[in-house]
């Protein structure tokens, strides 16, 4: 898998918690739908999809993104990123992988895979 900016770009900004900056790449219709350890769940409107995400994320003093990677994938775009979560306290890591398709440059759907936080 290459490095695409889409991918850089929206990973960088869920590990900054910097949801201002995610709610960039989104439209206002977006959908997040994701399968997660403790089962799926769906999200619709920018607003709470980025609420999903701070949910997520943030309450976590430090998280580091130790991993990115996307690639064009026809019309749409594959986003794989690893984070570490609060490494000088109870370290967590976590992967996600995220189907996303473009609306007029911008994130419309997200299809999204979750390893769910791990200790390591």
């Amino acid at each position: 898998m290459n490095t695409h900016p889409l991918a850089t770009s929206v990973a960088a900004a869920i590990a900054d918690r910097a949801l201002d900056r995610l709610g960039t790449h989104l439209t206002d219709e977006i959908r997040l739908r994701a399968l997660l350890p403790g089962g799926p769940i769906e999200e619709h409107g920018r607003d709470a999809v980025l609420a999903r995400f701070d949910d997520w994320f943030g309450s976590y003093d430090t998280v580091v993104l130790t991993d990115v990677a996307g690639d064009d994938v026809g019309d749409r775009v594959v986003v794989y990123y690893k984070l570490e979560f609060d490494p000088d306290a109870d370290r967590r890591v976590l992967t996600q992988t995220v189907v996303c398709t473009l609306h007029g440059g911008l994130v419309g759907r997200m299809d999204l895979v979750c390893t769910g936080f791990r200790e390591y």
